[in-house]
């Protein structure tokens, strides 16, 4: 059976609390005009699509001139039958003033470990980065306005929540973000505004909050008590609603006995079948809402307009040199990184085997796919977001898993390669008929020009079956380029139009 899940940046999204999202769920009290610290200790339930999956505790303390703040964030899904617990813990000190000291986040998905770390040094912020075995240390200048938790909140209660009609502009360094330089947020205060949890009906001040990166938005929406505690959060993936909840830690933690299915729900029927051919058009229509999803459009994919809730993709994998391809910068794409650890011993050693006697690029890119899909043997949904040399020692995953390999091999040889995120055609999946399936493949650049390779199907050269989300050179975290799907996860209709 052909390999496809539901790519590993949605469960990232959902299970990976940003500073944003722990800003949201945390209490503080305000005492006139000033931020006086009061400590939290709040446990919440975690909802997807109508379902509890998991719960967050979050705990902030003053320790001197300190604050230390702790979350954790537990879930359960299923993705294909298959059950995974996805843990993240996450820890910040800050000044009384806000300013960032250091962070640590955790995530650990099917018991792999993902681990960032940071400390501002000086007017510099020295970031580490480890998966598996492979690590780095990064240093990127530090921006003092950009807060995580306690920063946040003190801005947040300096400027004001509770009159509707505000809006203002924060900085946020997020994890999720990657740290290069924080973010902006934009604060919409929409006044009082009661909500019903439980039996009971709350006097509630709701507030939005929109994270901005040059993928796309994300938007969550809070409902907060006088004293700025969150009662409740919200947040939308098109047409699946994730819900965090105010609630005693002795429900909190108690799960449910099934775990949400997250990958069967996120297929997309089709009208028809693809055609095997080189050029293809879909249309592609928001269910719920305007479309505003920034969609990849360069070489070998364009994006028109048809009206406000639809778009025309056209797709054409004919061999066309990419335009200005010689000023392309290249550096990230070739260079090793956490994700595609190309300088690794065994990465390297399979990178001669896969290669064999191959002499040009594309024969070299050809013979590495077809070595990746032949070298994965233990073919499945159980594994996280691996990094290429885990891969490698462990021959096991799905397409994500497939797709890291064989780019970091060709990075290994010195060939240009990304990981590209989107839709496939699959003429059955699950006993569904003609249907789309998120998935990840692989891009390397020759002869002035990106081409599909997809390892995880064995394909050497890719019909114009699949729609292009994003692309990545994975030197960042890989949450940002996520963004495109949040609105279009349960929220597409695609049809496939004849080409004359």
């Amino acid at each position: 059976m052909k390999t496809f899940r539901l790519i590993q940046f949605l469960v990232n999204l959902v299970s990976r609390p940003s500073a944003l999202l722990l800003f949201l769920v945390s209490g503080i009290q305000v005492a006139g005009a000033n931020t006086e610290f009061t400590p939290v200790d709040r446990w919440y339930e975690v909802y997807l699509g109508g379902g509890k999956v998991g719960y967050v505790s979050d705990i902030m303390q003053k320790d001197g001139d300190v604050i230390k703040s702790r979350n954790e964030f537990v879930m359960q899904i299923k993705r294909a039958g298959q059950s995974i617990e996805i843990t993240v813990e996450q820890e910040t000190k800050e000044k009384i003033s806000g300013e960032l000291i250091e962070f640590s986040s955790e995530t650990k998905m099917a018991g792999i470990p993902m681990l960032k770390k940071g400390r501002v040094e000086g007017e510099e912020l020295v970031v580490y980065e480890k998966q598996f075995i492979s690590g780095k240390e990064t240093r990127y200048p530090f921006d003092p306005e950009g807060g995580m938790s306690w920063g946040l909140r003190k801005q947040v209660l300096e400027n004001g929540f509770q009159k509707a009609g505000k809006t203002y502009e924060l900085k946020v360094y997020s994890p999720d973000m990657g740290m290069k330089k924080p973010v902006k947020a934009k604060i919409i205060c929409f006044g009082e505004k009661p909500i019903q949890i439980g039996e009971k009906k709350i006097k509630a001040f709701e507030v939005d909050m929109e994270l901005n990166s040059p993928f796309g938005s994300m938007i969550t929406k809070s409902w907060f008590d006088e004293n700025c505690v969150a009662l409740k959060t919200v947040m939308n993936m098109g047409g699946m609603k994730i819900s965090i909840i105010e609630v005693p830690k002795k429900k909190a933690k108690k799960m449910e006995e099934e775990a949400h299915e997250l990958l069967l729900s996120s297929v997309v029927p089709l009208d028809a079948a693809v055609p095997n051919s080189d050029k293809n058009i879909f249309i592609m229509k928001s269910i719920k809402g305007e479309w505003s999803a920034k969609l990849f459009e360069g070489n070998g994919q364009k994006i028109e307009k048809i009206n406000d809730n639809s778009i025309r993709v056209i797709v054409d994998q004919s061999q066309r040199k990419e335009k200005g391809g010689e000023g392309i910068d290249l550096k990230p794409f070739l260079s090793a990184n956490v994700y595609l650890d190309s300088d690794d011993l065994l990465i390297q050693k399979l990178a001669k085997k896969g290669k064999g006697k191959a002499k040009t690029s594309q024969e070299i890119a050809n013979k590495l796919t077809k070595f990746v899909f032949r070298y994965m043997t233990n073919k499945n949904y159980e594994v996280g977001f691996a990094t290429a040399s885990e891969v490698a020692r462990n021959k096991a995953g799905d397409c994500t898993e497939h797709s890291v390999l064989l780019a970091a091999l060709g990075r290994a040889l010195g060939i240009p390669t990304r990981v590209v995120t989107g839709l496939v055609y699959a003429d059955e999946f699950e006993d569904q008929k003609d249907v789309l399936v998120y998935h990840m493949w692989t891009q390397f650049y020759i002869d002035d020009q990106w081409l599909n390779l997809d390892s995880a199907l064995g394909l050497v050269k890719c019909p114009a079956d699949r729609i292009t989300f994003s692309v990545d050179s994975l030197e960042e975290d890989i949450i940002a380029s996520a963004l495109p799907l949040m609105e279009l996860i349960n929220n597409l209709k695609v049809t496939v139009q004849t080409v004359e």
